[in-house]
């Protein structure tokens, strides 16, 4: 672990985020850095451990709380360095990548949840990579061996690395984008011609795909970042008023939904005690 901290960006005058300790191995590692540590643990008793075996360590702040609901500070820089439970993955990366100042992320993951998130060249392009993009470079620095781990995990398992981006969209163009992308993966068809026939034009799309130098039969998943750039900044030059406001507000409605989706799973599987009436 100290050879993987190593090859991060972490110094002693960063404030560093872990997330989910445990008992502390990585937390002593990072700890060795000088940075200002802050770990956060969510159970009680493991929280009570740190606290204990961490008391006199200046640079050491252990925090018993949430970490996909913490408030995280706005006034400065901050960087992550995690061993995170992969059950959880997805709300701590969406709780994570929305600070305004997160810098650096390093986040022990299953591999599989880094595809979504870092697209291409690693994997194809998703909502979720395409998302992010205009913010984010993903990268798998290292690939830990089933070895590493106790017990072994049958998943593969990667260091992977978000830096944050210079971003060339202004706040409304970003939240534009990002309704504009998830706009396009939410209507029905596979290929692209299917996907943007309710917002471009015969004429729009044969321009769109020459600009963009890709066949309007091709799947959205094969486009790369560059190619939806380009679809986009198209999208906001030659598409007309009335249909650009068919995509404004897409991205709160898929999360409306995902999370109505998420409540209406919970019910139906809920289970009562005998005895126990529901009704």
């Amino acid at each position: 672990m100290q050879r993987l901290v190593d090859e991060t960006s972490i110094c002693k005058d960063d404030t560093v985020y872990e997330i989910g300790p445990g008992k502390g191995i990585i937390t002593q590692v990072l700890a060795d850095t000088g940075a200002h540590i802050i770990a956060i643990e969510l159970d009680k008793h493991l929280c009570s451990s740190l606290q204990e075996r961490f008391a006199k360590v200046e640079n050491v702040e252990i925090v018993c709380a949430d970490a996909s609901t913490y408030n995280y500070p706005k006034d400065r820089p901050i960087k992550f360095f995690s061993n995170i439970p992969f059950n959880i993955t997805a709300s701590i990366l969406q709780s994570v990548l929305s600070l305004p100042n997160v810098v650096d992320v390093y986040f022990i993951m299953q591999h599989e949840a880094f595809l979504k998130y870092a697209g291409k060249p690693f994997y194809q392009e998703s909502l979720k990579s395409l998302y992010y993009k205009p913010l984010f470079s993903f990268d798998d620095i290292y690939d830990f061996q089933p070895k590493d781990f106790v017990p072994a995990p049958n998943v593969r398992i990667v260091l992977s690395h978000i830096h944050r981006e210079k971003c060339s969209f202004s706040s409304d163009q970003l939240s534009l984008y990002r309704d504009f992308i998830t706009f396009i993966f939410s209507e029905n068809g596979v290929d692209f011609k299917q996907k943007t026939k309710r917002i471009f034009t015969y004429e729009q799309l044969k321009r769109t795909s020459k600009a963009a130098g890709i066949a309007p039969t091709c799947k959205v998943t094969e486009l790369t970042y560059d190619n939806w750039m380009q679809i986009f900044d198209s999208f906001r030059r030659y598409v007309s008023a009335d249909k650009q406001n068919l995509v404004y507000g897409a991205s709160r409605r898929l999360t409306t939904n995902q999370q109505k989706l998420k409540k209406d799973h919970r019910t139906h599987n809920q289970h009562f005690p005998k005895g126990i009436n529901k009704h």
